[in-house]
């Protein structure tokens, strides 16, 4: 049925009238042997108009096949040899000129009806002018021996006759056309390969890679040029069919990753397909008995899938476009550049309307456009990485400066003894502590923590530390002190505010005075060993209006052994993975650790929320701590 099928178009009324099986030669130049043929095929002969593609691929039960030409050439034109150009056929073949051998190459074996070794590389072969006969009328014919059902294909539309200098240097320049588009795609892949190792792009570079390396051996294979490094048919039949297992798994795969689509059944299936068709064309190379159904069922799914795969490239650079992902305006036009391409392929094999093929300059244009979207995004990854490296020294001496915009981290005088813990979520922090030592018996502690973290509330930080200074004078009211840094503070704080705890230690009046803003409250570790006192007088936090009022706690400082003061970062450690420290643990620890210095104690802190949340102090948000010894009762 197909035969007839066959038959029907190429004789088609909307083809024009039946022409014989000629073409006249005009000059020596390269002609192009398109056209009606004689096709002889189990004792028939008709006449076929041979345009695009060369096959017996579909005649059913046709092995064996002549193509007949006469060519017609002028006496004039005959001052030397001539030379045919002919493109790679998947087939034993054999050429004659006037019933004389030309050419003959592959062979057939009957037993496995595998043409072995059917190496028609894409090549070019001498006609001499002995070959002729008198007279204008030539005879070219070409006897094609292929699979079973199945076989038999030139791959393209490269049969020219001519001069025979002519022929070279057409041939020469269909070759290195060939090589050039092959070889700028395998370059553009290689080049892409040493960029995999990058994290950010890894998997869309190796998809790619894969991509870009598959079609530089399709176009090499199905030029027959990969003839020329293996003689062998199954070798390049391999370069030729790659990458109908390749193309929809790479090409969707980069479209995923590139344009950052979450479709996993998508990329699943992608898998699944290119695992299938690489064991049937493996099974294939071993069973060459199942090259016939691929060739009717395999070929021709794979192709759908291929197209599929390209549609969803177009599809993923368009929802690229209007995300506005860097690079899919490229992407975009390269593919669809390429699916013109393909379309003008189809109808290049199918119809006249085209007289090129266009498929392989196309996915070059595709490899160039997206060589260019990723080398963009990795000249903007390296520059990222540079301004990165510069945002890290510029953090990492502003945390020099808070460091030294600190107090020192302890004071020691035959009063008191005070240790200080610091440790911000990020390089910087928005946790503050300082000191007023007014006299040698009077000390105001001053403990503040930013809403948020990292350089917003670090420079936070550097303005209370001057607002604080300028308080000295009102060291020795807390209350007055609070309120007054509420107010110098609010005109600077937008969207943050600040908790702050300010504690005074008189130890010349025996007496302990505290004022809070909203911050956790100041345990007391009494001297008697009877437990925790916990102080936290009433006062909003500072920025929540411009002015505000704070009260006083006021207590004998006889009475205490240890004051502690903290950030919320301390019980909150371990809050987001759920097992927060809570209060409760701090407590209990205080108690228990109370014979411990002040440096162990903050040392022993560190380890048991360590213990109790499997994370560090300052995981989930800056954390602070200070830890004051009084040392003399009054």
């Amino acid at each position: 049925m197909r035969f007839w099928c066959l038959i029907l178009i190429a004789a088609s009324p909307a083809f024009g009238i039946i022409e014989n099986a000629e073409i006249a030669l005009q000059n020596r130049n390269p002609v192009a042997l398109r056209g009606f043929w004689d096709f002889t095929a189990q004792g028939k002969t008709i006449r076929l108009r041979i345009e695009k593609e060369w096959r017996l691929q579909g005649v059913e039960n046709t092995r064996s096949a002549v193509f007949g030409l006469r060519l017609h050439i002028p006496s004039d034109l005959r001052e030397g040899d001539f030379g045919i150009i002919l493109p790679p056929v998947s087939a034993a073949m054999r050429l004659y000129m006037n019933g004389k051998l030309v050419a003959n190459k592959g062979r057939f074996s009957p037993h496995s009806g595998f043409p072995e070794n059917s190496s028609e590389a894409f090549n070019w072969y001498p006609i001499k002018s002995e070959f002729l006969v008198p007279g204008i009328q030539q005879k070219l014919t070409l006897e094609i021996t292929g699979f079973q059902g199945g076989g038999g294909v030139f791959g393209n539309a490269h049969i020219y006759f001519g001069g025979i200098d002519e022929i070279k240097q057409r041939f020469n320049f269909l070759f290195l056309s060939i090589a050039f588009v092959a070889a700028a795609i395998f370059m553009i892949a290689v080049f892409h390969f040493a960029l995999v190792p990058d994290r950010n792009y890894r998997r869309a570079n190796l998809h790619y890679v894969l991509l870009s390396l598959a079609m530089s051996l399709h176009i090499l294979g199905m030029n027959g040029v990969g003839y020329y490094l293996a003689d062998i048919f199954v070798v390049n039949a391999a370069m030729i069919h790659a990458l109908v297992a390749a193309f929809p798994m790479a090409l969707t795969g980069f479209t995923l990753r590139y344009f950052r689509i979450k479709m996993p059944l998508v990329r699943i299936a992608s898998y699944v397909y290119a695992a299938a068709m690489a064991l049937l064309l493996v099974a294939c190379a071993f069973y060459p008995d199942l090259i016939p159904l691929y060739l009717r069922l395999g070929l021709p799914f794979g192709v759908t899938v291929m197209a599929v795969s390209l549609g969803f490239t177009i599809y993923g650079a368009t929802r690229g476009v209007i995300e506005k992902i860097e690079g899919a305006k490229l992407i975009l036009s390269g593919f669809t550049v390429y699916g013109m391409a393909v379309l003008n392929d189809v109808l290049f094999y199918f119809s006249y309307s085209t007289p090129v093929k266009l498929a392989d300059a196309g996915f070059l244009f595709a490899v160039v456009c997206v060589a260019i979207a990723l080398a963009q995004r990795l000249q903007r990854a390296a520059q990222e990485k540079d301004e990165l490296r510069e945002w890290k020294k510029e953090i990492s001496l502003a945390a020099q400066i808070q460091s030294l915009a600190l107090p020192r981290r302890s004071i020691s005088n035959y009063n008191l003894q005070i240790e200080t813990l610091f440790k911000p979520m990020k390089i910087i922090g928005g946790d503050f502590f300082a000191f007023h030592e007014i006299s040698e018996s009077v000390t105001g502690i001053l403990i503040a923590d930013v809403s948020g973290h990292g350089i917003a509330a670090a420079l936070m930080v550097n303005t209370i530390n001057t607002i604080f200074l300028q308080q000295k004078d009102n060291a020795a009211d807390p209350a007055q002190l609070m309120s007054n840094m509420n107010h110098a503070l609010y005109p600077h704080l937008q969207e943050q505010f600040v908790t702050a705890a300010y504690c005074l230690l008189d130890f010349s009046e025996g007496k302990i005075r505290i004022a809070q803003a909203g911050h956790p409250p100041i345990y007391l570790l009494r001297r008697d060993g009877t437990g925790l006192e916990k102080v936290k007088p009433k006062g909003k936090f500072l920025g929540f209006l411009p002015d505000l009022s704070y009260e006083t706690a006021e207590l004998d400082l006889r009475d205490y052994s240890r004051m502690f003061l903290y950030s919320d970062g301390v019980i909150e450690a371990g809050a987001i993975e759920g097992r927060p420290y809570s209060i409760a643990r701090l407590e209990k620890f205080l108690l228990s650790s109370a014979s411990l210095t002040a440096v162990k104690l903050l040392v022993a802190l560190d380890e048991d929320i360590r213990r109790a949340t499997a994370t560090t102090m300052n995981h989930d948000d800056d954390s602070s701590c200070v830890v004051v010894d009084l040392l003399r009762a009054a």
